[in-house]
């Protein structure tokens, strides 16, 4: 009888992201059972109060869970909680040792989707993934807060609100910043469009220089919480940015996505579902993408002239194609199309 779940996510959040795509699978099979994710701290922050979750367990791996002793400490902790299954999807060595039923990682290589690989651990062993997705869900509170964040700015329902994301944890993954800001212009002239410019922590000086170099207004997202800031990605139209967490959780959210891929594999870590399209500058040099790989940035140029090829006309010709679907009011005039740079 499975009684208690463990299911073994991820430091980053992207990665944390993607893994909440085993939630239905699992309570479809097991509709008694506790489920809990064990996460890093980061995710902790993302998962922590999300509905679908019964618990979340912090594994601190630069704190309490440091070294060997911290992971027999960790190790401990977990044998004392009795779980019935571990569902390791990061091939840990220290799941072996909870004292449980394990389900670990089978499918490898850079062309595997990551949610892919995740369902598969299900699937080996009799569950249903059809149809599973990544997702988070919202407290009440947090959509109220998202509801007077879009009063305090007057944003309007009536107008498109396009979310765009200029950063990312490796400078190989990023665009340029005066890109971004071109394509905030070009909406916002073209469309009407309301900007949201968003950021991660430590990103805030790349947030200010982004909106420096728009001349139309837009609204920088300064709030740190990470499930304020997915709440409030949750609202928009349209969600624009580089290879990294908050895409994922754009995608998990609901809210349409244009990504911008070049030094890292799409195949194995675009945004997850059909609403979403990835742009591509087409350019190969032959080390593209690096990323998974055994000498990712081994150019040591800084950034990868892979992702600076991908031209304004190639992300805003994709933002066409997924406002459009979004409905009347996002629609965009014909001489957005005719911007080349």
């Amino acid at each position: 009888m499975i009684r208690r779940i463990l299911v073994f996510s991820f430091t980053f959040i992207g990665d944390a992201t993607l893994s909440t795509a085993v939630i239905s699978p699992l309570r479809q099979r097991f509709p008694d059972a506790e489920i809990v994710f064990l996460v890093g701290p980061r995710a902790f922050e993302l998962l922590s109060s999300d509905g679908q979750i019964d618990r979340v367990m912090l594994y601190d791996n630069h704190g309490n869970h440091a070294g060997l002793r911290g992971k027999l400490r960790l190790v401990q902790a977990l044998r004392r909680e009795k779980f019935d299954l571990v569902v390791d999807l990061r091939d840990s060595f220290w799941s072996r040792w909870v004292g449980a039923k394990r389900w670990g990682i089978r499918l490898r290589g850079k062309a595997i989707h990551a949610v892919t690989r995740y369902l598969d651990v299900l699937a080996r062993h009799g569950l249903n993934p059809a149809g599973a997705e990544p997702r988070l869900q919202f407290t009440p509170q947090e959509i109220q807060q998202q509801k007077r964040f879009m009063i305090e700015h007057e944003l309007e329902q009536t107008r498109p609100l396009i979310g765009i994301h200029p950063g990312g944890n490796w400078s190989y993954k990023l665009w340029q910043p005066a890109n971004f800001a071109r394509v905030a212009d070009i909406l916002h002239e073209k469309l009407n469009a309301q900007i949201l410019l968003f950021a991660g922590p430590d990103e805030q000086k790349l947030l200010a220089h982004v909106a420096s170099l728009t001349h139309v207004p837009t609204i920088v997202v300064s709030e740190k919480r990470l499930r304020a800031v997915a709440a409030l990605i949750a609202a928009c139209d349209l969600y624009i940015g580089n290879d990294t967490g908050p895409m994922h959780i754009a995608a998990a959210v609901g809210t349409p996505v244009v990504a911008i891929f070049g030094s890292t594999s799409y195949h194995r870590s675009g945004p997850y579902g059909k609403s979403h399209t990835v742009v591509q500058s087409g350019l190969n040099l032959g080390c593209n993408p690096c990323h998974p790989g055994r000498n990712p940035g081994g150019c040591k140029a800084g950034t990868c002239a892979v992702v600076e090829a991908v031209t304004i006309a190639q992300v805003l010709t994709a933002a066409e194609v997924l406002l459009r679907a979004r409905g009347p009011h996002v629609e965009l005039e014909k001489a957005i199309l005719g911007e080349k740079t």
